[in-house]
């Protein structure tokens, strides 16, 4: 029978205990769950069974649904449910399917928290049909498992192109040869961040204002940038003349690193946030595929240490960066390579992507 019922009414819910982060143990037994989407350390002890549904309490991430298969330690910003009335999965799935709405339940602007009487209150529907119960979590268990084996697929395939890397460059502290070595300033026509301040939004111009949170899996994600004024994108895309085949690295914030090539038919009407720096290479130098790899590997490139709360990858070191410089014909061949290899990410994603609508879909049929 279908339900509509208070998250109240079929759990009780509490928040765990808090560990500095400075006091977690590296090599620990059991994961610390602090909120957020993935566990932040490790720690000696649990003070949660496994099989437990939990909801980030704080932070930008508060209302995220989390499943824990294991023991863990639960902290002070993460709810754990118990004393379930219905089947621990079955119920992570129906709060999985309601996140967004769950995610709305935030209060507070500096420190977003999810209050528990709010929480309590959060209607949910469900089947209290016991074999459907576990019909469904079969199903929908099924999907998760081809989604982890395809994303699994994905991180191989990166992988093996980092591995092709070191076997034909070696790292920065041990090339595989003796390479030239130069600065990046001397490696591109121009190193330089985004624009300084905000624009004005105007929808339905074209014109992109590309920040840190557009950049990730190798690509920019124009669907949640915005759209702004032509004349303030004219006046400032001068200095930021992004194009095709330029290096862009986010290097403020917690993304720093985070990398992408320009190739979306929308560059030439995109303008960067001061959040990404843009590097123009010299193409008889030096490949863009080569530097993108060359910054993976070598992560030491664009690691902040003793930073603030705000890291950032001041421009001043990107261009006093020395890399290794393979004739330009081994770094075509790596990105000849690297490009062979995407085509195979590219045909897993589409099988991904279909994976994913389909567990949407089901989410939303059985769950509203």
């Amino acid at each position: 029978m279908i339900e509509k019922v208070k998250l109240q009414d079929i759990a009780s819910f509490s928040k765990g205990q808090q560990i500095n982060g400075d006091e977690l143990i590296e090599n620990g037994q059991y994961e610390y769950l602090n909120g957020g989407v993935n566990p932040s350390g490790h720690w000696k002890e649990f003070n949660i069974n496994g099989n437990t549904v939990t909801i980030s309490e704080g932070g930008n991430s508060c209302g995220y649904i989390n499943y824990m298969n294991f023991p863990f330690w639960c902290g002070a910003h993460c709810y754990y449910l118990y004393d379930l009335k219905i089947g621990s999965k079955y119920l992570y799935y129906a709060l999985k399917s309601q996140q967004e709405k769950i995610m709305k339940l935030r209060s507070g602007a500096c420190m977003p928290n999810i209050k528990k009487s709010d929480l309590g209150n959060f209607e949910l529907i469900i089947n209290t049909d016991v074999n459907i119960q576990n019909q469904t979590v079969l199903i929908l268990e099924n999907i998760s498992y081809l989604i982890d084996k395809r994303k699994q697929q994905l991180e191989k395939l990166d992988e093996l192109i980092k591995s092709r890397f070191v076997e034909m460059f070696g790292t920065l502290e041990l090339p595989a040869e003796e390479f030239d070595k130069e600065t990046l300033k001397n490696l591109c026509v121009k190193i330089t961040d985004g624009k300084h301040g905000g624009c004005t939004f105007e929808v339905g111009t074209e014109r992109y204002f590309v920040g840190a949170r557009e950049i990730y899996d190798d690509a920019i994600h124009y669907e949640t940038a915005p759209e702004i004024d032509v004349a303030e994108f004219e006046k400032d895309y001068k200095r930021c003349n992004m194009e095709i085949g330029d290096f862009l690295i986010v290097n403020t914030g917690a993304t720093i690193g985070k990398s992408a090539i320009a190739t979306d038919s929308r560059t030439n009407h995109t303008l960067l946030q001061k959040s990404v720096a843009l590097l123009k290479v010299k193409k008889k130098l030096l490949n863009p595929i080569f530097l993108k790899f060359c910054y993976k590997v070598n992560d030491k490139m664009y690691r902040v240490t003793g930073a603030s709360a705000q890291p950032n990858l001041l421009l001043s070191r990107i261009n006093a960066t020395e890399i290794y410089v393979p004739p330009i014909e081994f770094q075509n061949q790596f990105a000849d390579f690297v490009k062979q290899v995407e085509t195979s990410k590219a045909e897993i994603q589409k099988g991904l992507d279909k994976l994913e609508l389909l567990k949407k879909a089901l989410m939303q049929k059985y769950f509203g």
